[in-house]
């Protein structure tokens, strides 16, 4: 008989311990507090452009920054204020990450730093932007774009430039100045993009940073571009990992490491020193421009 109703007494009793189960967790989820609603965040314009200067070390700085748990960045370069304008703010927006309200955006697109239209469209955008740019040795730099350039052209099967012919310009005679022309020779005009750029932004609202110290130390550099962006030093010197094959840091978020890409980093076609030196010349007078314009000094010499 007892063996009979032996199942039903089983039911029963765990029924009776899964209610009771239950009972237990709501009632531990009251001293839990309130459980905080699900936030879902939404796409909204940038609060900041990094806007040059090319093959500055903008991608890097892009990656360090998106290490701070408060920043969210856009991953392509959008060309919006340059290149894509007349496809109006809804694209533009579209591009942009969700986030929450206590969150930033941090769009990079290099390019526009060297252009004669985008400051004013962002100024038309937003007058209050905050405006970031990385800048190194002009010379380095623009034997950098140079190899970029170089890069591109053989991956096409096009003919191969020569820096020795493109950097300069016969004006008559034997007198060569330099060649303001070639992109990556006008990209290391520091003075001609700054002087642009001041016409619609006060220098308040811009962030000079040193690329050439950002390679070597982006810690540095990283700190203080979270105090111009009015955030809490949050990243961590262990996230920051330095690659001996590639010659410069990682970025280290959780267990996984982001490095840049096999563009990025290597070595630059071989440029002998007296053309360098040539280089270096030309460009002091526009150095020293650029340093009376943001009230500071680099030691490119």
């Amino acid at each position: 008989m007892l063996s009979a109703r032996l199942p039903l007494l089983l039911l029963g009793l765990t029924a009776f311990l899964s209610v009771q189960l239950l009972i237990l967790v709501q009632t531990d989820r009251r001293y839990e507090g309130p459980r905080r609603p699900t936030r879902i965040g939404r796409p909204k314009l940038p609060t900041a452009l990094i806007i040059g200067a090319r093959k500055g070390g903008t991608r890097a700085l892009l990656d360090g920054i998106a290490l701070h748990p408060k920043v969210r960045i856009v991953r392509r370069e959008t060309h919006f204020f340059d290149a894509n304008y007349t496809l109006g703010v809804e694209w533009y927006t579209k591009l942009m990450p969700k986030v929450l309200d206590d969150e930033i955006i941090i769009e990079k697109t290099p390019a526009y730093f060297s252009s004669e239209v985008a400051p004013h469209r962002v100024f038309e955008l937003n007058q209050w932007m905050k405006l970031v740019i990385i800048v190194r040795h002009p010379t380095q730099r623009a034997i950098s774009d140079f190899t970029q350039v170089y890069h591109n052209k053989l991956d096409l099967n096009k003919t191969l430039p020569d820096l020795k012919k493109e950097a300069f310009r016969r004006t008559g005679g034997d007198v060569e100045e330099l060649n303001t022309d070639y992109k990556p020779i006008r990209n290391s005009l520091y003075d001609v993009h700054m002087s642009n750029w001041l016409k619609y932004f006060p220098l308040r609202q811009f962030l000079i940073l040193n690329g050439d110290v950002f390679r070597a130390n982006p810690l540095r550099e990283l700190r203080r571009l979270e105090t111009f962006l009015d955030l809490e030093p949050r990243i961590s010197p262990t996230q920051l990992v330095f690659n001996p094959r590639k010659r410069f840091f990682c970025f280290r978020r959780d267990r996984s490491e982001r490095c840049l890409g096999e563009s990025k980093g290597r070595r630059h076609q071989r440029v002998d020193a007296t053309l360098q030196s040539r280089l270096t010349d030309a460009f002091r007078p526009h150095n020293a421009k650029f340093f009376a314009l943001v009230n500071r000094t680099f030691l490119w010499d």
